[in-house]
């Protein structure tokens, strides 16, 4: 493995430096940073080397709180740093990247075509009448504007109101800060409501500010993120978890289908109102905490639910046709068996998981702080564990290549003892069997970090450049 990485950064430090040059001079030399460091082109990690993103597409202080594969070649990056949003495209596999990023207020949420366009929507709670405790996250939303981005666009377009308060909408807030707008017949809608009254959907034109005429609904209790896409409307109500295309401006609420298998409790309706736990083709997925979780799956041709191992971890991750859910198990190097461990259970659509004959990693045996990020394959899985404690960082990769039954050793990504040094996790991402890895590393002694992307092409055995 390491002769295959050494290899490696000899290509791309030749590629790096055969540039624009004169017939008679000898390639410039790139220096090769030491492992866990990086230069302004490469990085170096002992799972492979990575090459740097553009510089000025995102800092490296946004965590990325949303991450959807849209297809084989394209996926999009969700998340913000302070009072900016930001959204970071591909539409190769990840070999090449751009951003778009917008100024927003405390609340703000994005909505995602199929066809790759970006809607941003963004606004703050009113404020109270009378002086008291802080607002609370319930406090409605009275003025919202929004950004659009057609798949090719290199920046948003807007802001422009999308509550302006009067008119057909007056009167109409977001209840609960909360929502994300859905893409239909070439706008935007978004689901709001009047004090006592009934739901409404704001819609309006992606090109153009004149706002289409609301949709008037019932009194239902309707979920005000669109899952899968085409994007379906879903509501919780006697007949259970009911879901319907989201109808277009001025149309009638279309015929509601109940997901099967799946009664919901009381807080079945307010879980699912924060949105999907993770996305993926035409998949949005949602995890149901309680005493027996489960996972609703939502796309624009079918729905399906199933039970998941009991677990306490809301992490979910997916693929189109997979999730992977964290649970814990007793850390079998414990001779008292005491210690749990991190488990990852990998299941299919047809609500079958896997059975681990042991964990995916070697957790440290003082007490640090500990996350895993994971991501189905064909094979079985990948994950990616960050360990940290004081100054020392570690960074892991775990993989399972027979459906998520054994795991291979855990691999190291980068671990040290300055937190100077640390590699940082940005995201994970799968494009049939090609995987690619964004970390965050410092730039030399420059002062900053940037942004890198390693890739395997064949389900995570092997690490190279992208």
């Amino acid at each position: 493995m390491r002769r295959r990485s050494e290899l490696a950064l000899a290509l791309v430090t030749l590629g790096l430096a055969s540039g624009c040059k004169k017939r008679d001079e000898r390639p410039e030399e790139v220096p090769v940073p030491p492992r866990n460091a990086a230069t302004l082109d490469v990085v170096n990690t002992e799972l492979g080397t990575g090459l740097a993103l553009r510089l000025g597409l995102a800092p490296t202080s946004v965590r990325w709180e949303r991450v959807v594969v849209l297809d084989d070649e394209r996926a999009v990056l969700l998340g913000r740093d302070n009072d900016v949003a930001y959204a970071l495209r591909t539409n190769d596999r990840g070999r090449t990247w751009s951003s778009v990023s917008a100024t927003v207020k405390s609340w703000a949420s994005w909505g995602l075509a199929s066809s790759g366009a970006l809607a941003l929507v963004s606004g703050a709670p009113e404020r109270p009448k009378t002086a008291g405790p802080a607002v609370p996250k319930a406090t409605p939303v009275t003025e919202v504007t929004w950004w659009y981005a057609a798949p090719g666009d290199k920046s948003l377009d807007g802001p422009r109101a999308l509550l302006p308060g009067e008119g057909p909408l007056a009167g109409v807030t977001l209840p609960n800060a909360a929502g994300s707008p859905a893409f239909v017949e070439e706008g935007v809608s978004l689901l709001g409501g009047r004090s006592g009254k009934n739901a409404v959907l704001v819609n309006a034109k992606s090109l153009g500010s004149a706002a289409a005429p609301p949709n008037e609904l019932d009194m239902q209790a309707f979920v005000p993120f669109p899952f899968g896409r085409p994007p379906k409307l879903l509501s919780v109500g006697k007949a259970g978890v009911e879901l319907r295309s989201w109808p277009a401006p001025g149309e009638p609420l279309g015929v509601a289908s109940a997901i099967p298998g799946l009664r919901p409790d009381a807080t079945t309706l307010a879980q699912l109102s924060e949105g999907p736990s993770c996305e993926a083709g035409a998949f949005s997925y949602r995890r149901l905490a309680g005493a027996q979780p489960w996972v609703v799956g939502v796309s624009g041709e079918r729905a399906l639910a199933f039970k998941l191992p009991a677990s306490e971890v809301a992490r979910l991750s997916c693929a189109a046709d997979a999730v992977v859910t964290e649970t814990t198990v007793v850390d079998p190097s414990d001779p008292e068996r005491k210690r749990r461990v991190p488990q990852l259970v990998r299941c299919g659509q047809d609500g079958r998981c896997s059975e681990p004959k042991a964990p995916p990693f070697a957790v440290w045996s003082e007490k640090h702080e500990r996350e895993i990020w994971s991501v189905p394959t064909a094979r079985g899985l990948v994950a990616v564990m960050r360990a940290r404690t004081g100054t020392r960082w570690g960074l892991y990769l775990g993989q399972s290549n027979d459906g998520g039954t054994t795991f291979e050793l855990p691999r190291t990504i980068g671990e040290g003892a300055e937190s100077r040094s640390e590699l940082a996790f940005g995201a994970l991402l799968r494009f049939q069997s090609r995987l690619v890895l964004l970390l965050s590393a410092d730039v030399g002694s420059t002062g900053r970090r940037g942004w890198y992307a390693l890739a395997s092409e064949d389900d995570g055995n092997n690490w190279g450049p992208p």
